[in-house]
């Protein structure tokens, strides 16, 4: 027994022996990992940030390495100490007040303009605030903003977009609706500056690739956006097609865009027959021109830094660590910018890359898919056996880098978008061939534009791979099942109600149902209603018929097997059965004013597959109500709005309902429609049963 125990000891010995040295190498390997870890610990802060902090600073001592103990511990004091600085500024502006005051004061500089608003940056610690108003300012612009805050905004359903998670991934620590501004002139130097430089020069060359009056060419769209990163240039529609197709990575210079142009001016340069040491000095000043000019973007920044880390590295004839690289490319950016941790685009470039790495690793050491046998030595293989090594070799890193790479992009989609895309595995490989033409030709565009043979061919060449991209994207994309939410459907017997501005609200009732309510304009339509039904699980078959064209091409694309119906006054009562169940839609009588607000719309009587019943009465009129037959004046649940013309006020009247329930709209409550039963009001997107 003795020996036995002894024999149990050294062994665990042994191994604790064996995992300190693995842990020793890649300490060496990669010093940075440890100082990287405890930067991001502490700002994602909470337990699960410092408990990171606690482990990566232990395992400094355990493994004795003092220096990168030291290093990690002044990269933490740093990001800590701005940090703290941050908030006591944010504070000390009345940007963080419960409640707020009725008006804050800022002053700082443009950092960017999107639609109706602009971001201010104050002082040198980077405290953003977003400012919404017709402002005539531009980047790097000096402005004093007074305005009142804005309270927080929650999407309806999880997956909508979220302005509180977008404002966090920009560092933005408040908004602010502008009563007054002034501009006070432009700064002349620091991170402004530069960007006020980067977006004239992006501009400058997006009108190269889009002359005026082609601003509606999908093809023009895509190249601005692939080439330049100018993706504010591409319609919505053109953005959904990458989206659905999960390629929309590709709107972002990132990594790929970055390692493209790389090999492209290095291509060029080998042809040139530049010497290999200056020849690096021109891709590191022509790659940080490119980068800069695309608005230096933290997964461009990622890759260049990468990058200037290679080249050093061979100029100075050190040995390269990627892991290395990789970490001290991720602690530049957090150090300077922290809140970039919290942005999608920065967890997917740099996860996503180190699944790549992984993946190109595997694939090299794995044993080849086909060809010849692997012990056949190379130099007696013959031409057809090396074109199938190389083939094989292509192939096998084509799928197992985008395997690891699809896998990796997976759950962040889940986490960040509630999205799933099935398709955008194989999508990507398929456009992997296309996506340097495109790039390619779209610099060649950018140069000889203007000349008149040259810029002839080059356009030819970059309209046509970006009309290749664009239906090779649109055509798998579109495939059913390619773009899926992540949440489960909604059940057959459940509704959500969807509040909208100005007392407006839409409504869906079963699943598959009918979409009702206020559910016209384009903008209600693809930036509400749409994403908030997707997301929920929601596809309606039915739905009143619209007056606006686009909103009713933005449903009909999302779902083709809706259908549109009309309910004229006057006209009899239409069925539609569904799984959800039994729709009777009453129209109002004849005679009525058709105006919207007076209100011309229909009753719909649902009886649900549990027997269960729903009255959406909605804005209609009072004499709507009352035309339909009395059995359809029982249900179970009533969902009531407010008519301007007729309204249905009578307690008498909502008594003969027999209902269980009433679900005021927020018309309804905005008129002080009362009743004295069990009642709900429509304050969120949430599904109801």
């Amino acid at each position: 027994m003795p020996t036995m125990s002894t024999e149990a000891s050294d062994e665990g010995e042994c191994k604790k022996h064996a995992a300190l040295d693995v842990c020793r190498e890649v300490t060496n390997r990669a010093p940075l990992l440890l100082p990287l870890a405890v930067v991001t610990g502490i700002i994602y802060g909470g337990a699960v940030g410092w408990s990171v902090v606690c482990v990566a600073l232990l395992a400094a001592c355990v493994l004795r390495a003092w220096r990168v103990l030291l290093c990690a511990v002044l990269c933490g004091v740093i990001v800590a100490l701005c940090a703290a600085l941050r908030q006591r500024t944010a504070e000390r502006l009345q940007l963080t007040a419960q409640p707020p005051p009725s008006a804050v004061q800022v002053r700082g500089t443009v950092v960017r303009t999107l639609n109706r608003s602009c971001f201010v940056e104050i002082g040198m610690l980077g405290v953003r605030v977003a400012v919404y108003g017709e402002i005539p300012v531009q980047v790097g612009d000096r402005v004093r903003v007074v305005g009142e805050l804005l309270p927080a905004q929650e999407p309806l359903v999880p997956g909508m977009f979220s302005p509180e998670e977008w404002m966090r991934g920009q560092g933005i620590s408040a908004r602010l609706a502008c009563l007054r501004a002034e501009r006070e002139g432009r700064s002349s130097f620091g991170y402004a500056a530069l960007l006020r430089v980067a977006e004239s020069m992006r501009s400058a060359l997006a009108d190269r690739l889009m002359p005026p009056g082609s601003e509606e060419d999908v093809r023009r769209q895509v190249l601005c956006a692939l080439v330049l990163g100018e993706k504010e240039r591409a319609d919505d529609s053109t953005i959904d097609i990458f989206r659905r197709g999960g390629c929309l990575h590709a709107f972002a210079v990132s990594g790929l865009h970055v390692g493209i142009v790389a090999s492209i001016l290095w291509a060029f340069l080998r042809l040139c027959r530049v010497h290999p040491a200056a020849g690096r000095w021109v891709q590191l000043i022509g790659v940080g021109l490119y980068v800069f000019a695309t608005g230096m973007a933290a997964p461009a920044l990622r890759a260049y830094v990468m990058l200037a880390a290679l080249l050093g590295a061979l100029m100075l004839r050190r040995r390269v660590s990627f892991l290395n690289t990789w970490c001290f490319a991720a602690l530049i950016i957090l150090m300077l910018r922290p809140y970039q941790l919290h942005q999608p685009g920065f967890q997917l470039s740099f996860l996503v890359y180190g699944a790549i790495c992984l993946g190109v690793r595997y694939g090299m050491s794995d044993s080849p898919w086909f060809g010849p046998d692997p012990y056949i030595p190379v130099r007696i293989h013959t031409s057809w056996e090396r074109r199938a090594v190389s083939a094989e070799l292509l192939v096998r890193g084509a799928v197992v880098v985008s395997l690891c790479a699809w896998l990796t992009s997976l759950p962040l989609s889940i986490v960040h978008f509630h999205v799933v895309n099935t398709a955008s595995y194989l999508i990507n490989i398929l456009i992997a061939p296309l996506l340097p033409v495109v790039m390619l030709t779209g610099l060649l565009l950018l140069a000889t534009s203007g000349v008149p043979l040259l810029g002839g061919v080059a356009q030819a060449g970059a309209l046509g791979s970006a009309g290749w991209l664009v239906s090779l994207v649109g055509v798998f994309g579109s495939v059913p099942g390619a773009y899926l939410p992540a949440a489960p459907p909604a059940g057959a017997g459940d509704y959500m109600l969807l509040p909208l501005s100005n007392g407006k609200c839409a409504c869906v009732l079963g699943n598959p149902g009918i979409l009702t309510g206020d559910a016209r304009g384009e903008n209600v339509a693809r930036h509400i209603v749409q994403p908030a039904l997707f997301h929920a699980g929601y596809s309606p078959v039915l739905c009143p018929k619209l007056k606006d064209d686009a909103a009713m091409r933005i449903y009909s694309q999302s779902w083709p097997q809706l259908r549109y119906f009309t309910a004229p006054p006057g006209s009899a009562p239409q069925r539609f059965t569904t799984p959800a169940g039994v729709f009777t839609i009453f129209a109002p009588p004849a005679g009525l004013p058709t105006r919207y607000s007076a209100n011309a719309s229909p009753v719909i009587h649902w009886q649900r597959q549990d027997k269960r019943c729903l009255l959406f009465v909605g804005d209609a009129a009072l004499s709507t109500f009352e035309a339909i037959p009395e059995d359809f004046q029982r249900a179970d649940i009533l969902i009531l709005g407010y008519n301007s013309h007729e309204p249905i006020t009578d307690p008498e009247l909502l008594h003969a309902v027999g209902m269980e329930r009433i679900i005021l709209l927020p018309r309804a409550r905005g008129h002080g429609v009362e009743t004295s039963f069990p009642r709900e009001t429509a304050e969120n997107g949430s599904p109801q049963n």
